[in-house]
């Protein structure tokens, strides 16, 4: 965030008020969960017997990412149809949908999923060499400085890249402005040099790196040229933010009992496997003379096998086997329980998912118009149909396409 708050600082220069703090902090902690990688969590230290530590991994069930692909199935399939008032539209609307670059019917999904796990999702339109793209951009890449409510009519997207290697490396910090003002459309470029990565640096021309890219570029419109995606959910963290909330924004400690509790059922199977006590002396090798006069040297246990421990102080004991108890349903049915408060918190309902000795599970059952699932469903598609709405229009517009 070093990058953000050192833009904000030279955009105030210019008047310019980016809302940079505690949404963008937050989006980079439901991040860290979405990837599954929590460094102040599922990285810690053990103490051993012997007083000493030891690193260690805790495992995950990995169901931030799980919860937003969800939602993704939940809102979008297949058969949700996009359609015009004649064939030959809607065939030229579809052709730009799903080209190459666009790829709307893998994308749009894939948009749906991150939003709900980051907060925010944009897609933006936009026309390079006569052709209309869609760009899907990520929220924790998009610095919101105008808004009504909830509504964002002004906003920046960034994006940092280099040239040059070793002394000679510079970080270039590209920033594309999105205004919807009185029925107009303005988008326009900034490019900025530094020596260091987090910081913006100097402005330079545009132009001297993007000659071919039109600068700035302004419509009459009546629809935006931009959207955002965002769970329709009310933002508890900072209620005067027009940034939306992770669907598991609340339900971080739900994700920690969760890991916590399958990194221990694991280990269950790993720390209660059968051990088979030896005297350490048991395990030395003794020499033997064969037949031929040649001496070989034999062990009677074999070192590679795991479930020999050597101890000392058993001597002139028998060899002791020791196997452990497995609680594996008492893990499982405690897994069981903290995934019915996680589904039914992020609004799935109850036993939406369950967990025995195969894995995970979800339900598959038809979703009933009674149903916890079903209401959450038609709650988040008010947003979805408003971008689908919105993002149809603005393609028809920049593709010569006549809406009623």
């Amino acid at each position: 965030m070093k990058l953000y708050d050192n833009i904000q600082n030279e955009l105030s220069k210019k008047n310019i008020n980016v809302q940079v703090g505690t949404m963008y902090d937050m989006m980079a902690i439901w991040k860290s969960w979405y990837r599954g990688n929590v460094n102040d969590f599922h990285y810690y230290n053990a103490t051993l017997a012997d007083g000493s530590t030891i690193k260690c991994e805790r495992l995950t069930m990995n169901m931030p990412k799980k919860v937003s692909e969800d939602f993704a199935k939940l809102l979008w399939s297949e058969k949700v149809q996009i359609s015009l008032d004649n064939k030959t539209k809607t065939e030229k609307l579809w052709k730009v949908l799903d080209s190459k670059k666009n790829n709307f019917s893998v994308s749009f999904p894939i948009a749906i999923e991150k939003a709900f796990a980051l907060g925010t999702g944009c897609l933006v339109e936009y026309k390079v060499d006569d052709e209309t793209i869609i760009e899907y951009i990520d929220g924790d890449n998009c610095l919101v400085y105008e808004n009504t409510n909830t509504y964002i009519t002004g906003f920046i997207t960034v994006d940092q890249f280099t040239r040059g290697m070793g002394s000679k490396k510079m970080y270039y910090t590209h920033l594309t402005y999105h205004e919807y003002k009185n029925g107009v459309y303005t988008k326009y470029n900034e490019l900025y040099a530094s020596k260091n990565e987090n910081v913006i640096g100097r402005e330079i021309d545009f132009a001297s790196m993007f000659p071919e890219v039109a600068n700035p570029v302004i419509y009459e419109t009546d629809t935006p040229h931009f959207q955002f995606l965002k769970p329709n959910i009310a933002n508890n963290f900072d209620m005067n933010s027009p940034l939306g909330l992770s669907i598991y924004a609340n339900h971080i400690d739900k994700f920690k009992a969760l890991d916590t509790k399958y990194d221990s059922f694991t280990n269950e199977f790993e720390l209660g496997k059968k051990r088979i006590l030896v005297d350490r002396t048991a395990i030395k090798s003794a020499t033997q003379v064969n037949t031929d006069g040649t001496i070989t040297n034999v062990s009677y246990f074999d070192r590679n096998d795991k479930a020999y421990v050597a101890i000392n102080g058993m001597d002139g004991q028998p060899v002791k086997e020791i196997d452990f108890s497995l609680r594996f349903e008492e893990h499982i049915g405690s897994i069981n329980a903290d995934l019915n408060y996680l589904s039914a918190g992020v609004g799935l309902g109850q036993n939406y998912y369950s967990f025995d000795k195969s894995g995970l599970k979800t339900a598959t059952e038809v979703v009933s118009e009674n149903s916890d699932t079903y209401r959450a469903k038609v709650h988040h598609q008010i947003i979805i149909k408003d971008v689908l709405y919105d993002l149809i229009k603005s393609v028809c517009f920049l593709e010569g396409i006549e809406t009623k």
